[in-house]
């Protein structure tokens, strides 16, 4: 019999979110992009295992109920959070690259109006964008992500994010590989970061679009030397929909 003024502890655990199609994505795979092996690794397996620690870097601190987003935003900048800052941006990311993923051939929604405008005057087409996104993707050496992004002004810009790196804050984007020698015009970038996060400038990057270019996310169906061909049936199962909502909401976990 529970005492009079008994405090119940609730512990807040991190889950992975349920995707629209994901008991066919268990069943049949990703037609076109993913077996079901592959999707099993790359969303049930890694997304268990990056919530999980999660949740065992935030109980009992301050984010320990926040989502996957707001934790990564309010760890960014903290390098003693760092480990914190990896699981919840992976978590992030993972999912808004899921997220936006159907089978080959089935999205029947065209790309919003406004958007595909904003594409074709930044990239001249939807083709010579689609094969520039495709190429910062394949060209982006070791694991990370490749976001499309629409910034404070309403451009549009594709940006390469290192490993866990996140495209809401630029002082943690990692768009620069800093594992090799750097040139000037990288080093200039380094200065001008540290300069933003010196005078607290804000970063308003929306992400519209994701790939995820970690071998987890295809060594299984594709093997070592198959990731362009992972990139090209990625592009022909993005579901469209997905996309256009993210322009005008608060992208979400």
């Amino acid at each position: 019999m529970a005492l009079l003024g008994q405090i119940i502890a609730r512990r807040g655990i991190h889950l992975a979110p349920k995707l629209p199609l994901q008991a066919e994505f268990s069943k049949a795979g990703i037609p076109g992009l993913m077996s079901k092996e592959q999707f099993k690794i790359g969303w049930i397996d890694y997304q268990d295992f990056l919530t999980k620690n999660l949740t065992l870097k935030t109980v009992d601190t301050e984010f320990e109920a926040r989502s996957p987003l707001a934790i990564l935003l309010s760890t960014a900048k903290t390098q003693r959070l760092a480990s914190v800052f990896h699981y919840a941006s992976q978590c992030h990311n993972n999912h808004l690259f899921f997220q936006q993923l159907m089978p080959k051939g089935t999205c029947t929604t065209p790309i919003k109006a406004n958007l595909l405008e904003k594409i074709n005057d930044q990239y001249g087409d939807l083709d010579t964008f689609k094969n520039e996104f495709l190429f910062n993707a394949d060209s982006l050496t070791g694991n990370g992500w490749v976001f499309l992004v629409e910034n404070s002004d309403k451009t549009l810009k594709i940006l390469q994010c290192n490993n866990d790196g996140t495209p809401y804050f630029f002082g943690r984007n990692q768009n620069l590989d800093l594992n090799g020698a750097i040139d000037i015009s990288e080093y200039e970038q380094l200065l001008s970061k540290k300069e933003g996060v010196i005078n607290h400038t804000k970063d308003y990057s929306l992400p519209l679009l994701c790939v995820n270019v970690w071998e987890f996310a295809y060594i299984q169906d594709y093997g070592v030397t198959g990731k362009a061909d992972y990139l090209e049936n990625f592009w022909d199962c993005i579901n469209w929909e997905v996309i256009n909502k993210r322009i005008f909401s608060n992208v979400q976990n």
